[in-house]
């Protein structure tokens, strides 16, 4: 956890009572922590698996239900990192099941994936879990473009599989 992040929980734990002359029981302390401007690693095993920062994070220390605005992480792969972004983010983080709306975009060097709402789940059997979308998405990178009815996304590898059918369009002019 960044130095910024610690301090900030730091301070609302002091703010909400967390001192020796008042009681520390989980029903006298606040449920809920709202953080703005939140930067943060994530690390398993003691290796880095994301980074990232929110405009917004509010947390309820009873469900540990977490909802993040303004959403920008970076995955690590094997194969590069995955960038991840969103207007919204929600989920619970006990189950590592997490889900973005608004508009989510992800990026692996050239190529961009662009789709209203993706899931992830941690406890999907692949080493850093993975990203699920039922909506229509696009994939764009130098001279394609790539349509389809839905996807998974394994930050692992950055690989990503279109389903329901997809479209493929190349020979497209090449971005500089």
């Amino acid at each position: 956890m960044s130095g910024t992040v610690a301090g900030l929980l730091l301070g609302a734990a002091l703010a909400s009572g967390c001192w020796s002359n008042r009681t520390t029981e989980a029903s006298a302390l606040a449920p809920e922590v709202t953080l703005e401007q939140v930067r943060f690693q994530i690390d398993r095993g003691g290796v880095s698996r994301a980074t990232g920062q929110a405009g917004r994070v509010t947390f309820r220390r009873d469900t540990t239900e977490v909802v993040a605005n303004d959403l920008d992480l970076v995955l690590s792969g094997a194969e590069g990192p995955v960038r991840l972004q969103a207007p919204e983010a929600y989920g619970v983080t006990s189950s590592r099941q997490y889900r973005a709306v608004g508009g989510v975009t992800a990026q692996r060097g050239a190529d961009v994936a662009v789709t209203r709402t993706a899931s992830y789940d941690a406890q999907a059997r692949q080493p850093l879990g993975l990203v699920r979308g039922d909506d229509p998405v696009r994939v764009t990178g130098q001279g394609y473009q790539l349509d389809g009815q839905h996807f998974t996304l394994d930050p692992a590898t950055g690989e990503i599989i279109l389903g329901g059918g997809a479209k493929l369009l190349t020979g497209l002019p090449v971005k500089p």
